[in-house]
């Protein structure tokens, strides 16, 4: 048995040491590209007049979809988060998708609604309309009242009604700070090109609102937010460097603007718990296979607040949905693997998410059995597994105080030296049980993508009909968004 192992061992320890080699390259990489763009934005934001920006008469009306299901603890909050926001030209549109809870009675009683006619055309297929209200207090704001369909079809169903150039999606539990909203707003007028923007979403457990603006000093509150904080940090570092390499691919469903004329004409939303990854594969798979121009910015500044999941209960769902979402998204779009004609993002991006993300959590669990079975065996020096887990969780650590390094020089929105260091605390902590749990959470979301393969069948056949009927409107109109 021990000659059995060490033959395979031969074989199978250099793709291990490569592949996790250059897997923590990479991100090495990214962190570095990431840190270079936050340091050019904070250069950027030390220019910029934001005062003379928001006196401008010629500002984008910009509509928030906030879709809500069983949000009755949040969604008045966030309304007014919304509402008090100083950006003069937007539209607010809350979609109640079907909530179970009292969340539509909370929103009658909170902003006096009004039933008010149907007053546009469907462009996109959702689950039947109950009823459309507007505000008596914040005549800005129109509440949607339909059928459950999940996010997706609320998303949809909030287009339908949106007639600004732009949109912003936003959870009911997200609360955006007035101070860096205007950020959001400066791709647009810089470059015509931009057709999606998105910025920083952190965590807002523990934290506080007052006058719109996000308050930090008593977070963390315990280990799963806070954790959480720091996945959150190291994610969106890393993102910003995919503008270097081939074009983002995921603009968080928290907080992200998008040209409402381009989601309508691909479509809308597809049916996936990742709508928020998908239409950005779908942005360039359409405009790239039309040699179409556009532009995806990434702003590092944290704009939106976002309550995390506060039990493993809730946490395990969600990292369920997360990796079925994208290993969905990335079926949907598997046209783009190593393909040439999507530039960069064929050819980098995709196969990087492919390895890097989708298929990472298979690579890991059988790093694992591999090491037990050898340590079972007693063919495997524990000295190597020693060293092998200190350079891991050391290299975690690096990566930690390196995003709160940057955090601290740029945006300085952990101000309390007591969060910072817990922090760093929690790093070292959740390589023991709570890296395990997010792989078997991972592998879970496996099981659930193949649990719905004959529905994702379905789905992805729908969503390559409206990609073929998307590239017939720009071939034949030769149109932009």
């Amino acid at each position: 048995m021990e000659n059995h192992y060490l033959l395979v061992s031969k074989w199978i320890s250099p793709i291990f040491l490569v592949y996790f080699t250059g897997l923590n390259a990479m991100y090495l990489i990214l962190i570095l590209f990431g840190s270079i763009k936050t340091y050019l934005r904070i250069r950027e934001l030390n220019r910029e007049d934001f005062t003379n920006i928001l006196r401008s008469n010629s500002l984008p009306e910009i509509t928030f979809l906030v879709t809500a299901y069983n949000e009755s603890h949040h969604i008045v909050s966030a309304i007014k988060n919304l509402a008090h926001l100083s950006y003069r030209y937007k539209k607010i549109i809350i979609i109640n998708d079907g909530s179970t809870d009292n969340t539509m009675e909370t929103l009658q009683q909170a902003l006096e609604l009004t039933p008010i006619p149907c007053f546009y055309e469907d462009k996109l297929p959702t689950k039947p309309i109950r009823g459309i209200y507007r505000s008596g207090i914040h005549p800005e704001v129109i509440v949607i009242d339909k059928e459950n369909g999940k996010k997706f079809d609320a998303l949809n169903a909030g287009l339908n009604a949106c007639n600004t150039a732009y949109f912003i999606t936003a959870d009911a539990d997200t609360f955006i700070d007035n101070s860096s909203f205007e950020a959001i707003i400066r791709p647009i007028l810089t470059s015509p090109e931009t057709v999606a923007a998105g910025a920083s979403v952190r965590l807002r457990n523990g934290c506080s609102l007052s006058y719109n603006r996000i308050s930090t000093i008593g977070f963390p509150q315990n280990f799963i937010s806070a954790v959480q904080s720091i996945e959150y940090l190291r994610a969106f570092l890393m993102r910003q460097a995919w503008e270097y390499t081939g074009g983002h691919y995921l603009l968080s469903g928290a907080f992200a603007m998008f040209s409402t004329d381009l989601v309508v004409k691909l479509g809308g939303y597809a049916p996936t718990v990742a709508e928020d990854l998908e239409i950005v594969f779908r942005i360039h798979r359409v405009l790239k296979n039309t040699n179409i121009p556009y532009k995806i910015t990434y702003l590092p500044d944290p704009v939106a607040w976002t309550e995390g999941p506060s039990t493993f209960k809730a946490l395990t769902r969600q990292r369920i949905n997360w990796h079925r979402g994208l290993l969905e998204s990335m079926w949907f779009h598997r046209c783009l693997f190593c393909n040439s004609k999507y530039g960069g993002f064929g050819l980098f991006v995709y196969p990087f998410l492919f390895f890097g993300e989708a298929i990472e959590p298979l690579v890991e669990t059988l790093g694992y059995l591999f090491i037990i079975t050898g340590i079972i065996l007693g063919v495997v020096n524990p000295i190597f597994i020693l060293l092998f887990m200190g350079i891991t969780i050391g290299f975690t650590f690096i990566f930690t105080l390196f995003c709160l390094l940057i955090e601290e020089l740029s945006f300085r929105k952990y101000p309390s030296l007591k969060s910072i260091v817990m922090l760093l605390v929690y790093s070292l902590v959740e390589n023991f049980g709570y890296r395990q749990l997010t792989l078997i959470w991972r592998l879970q979301g496996f099981r659930s993508f193949y649990k719905r393969y004959a529905e994702i069948k379905r789905d992805s056949h729908n969503v390559n009909e409206s990609i073929t009927q998307a590239l017939k409107k720009f071939v034949n109109k030769g149109e932009t968004s």
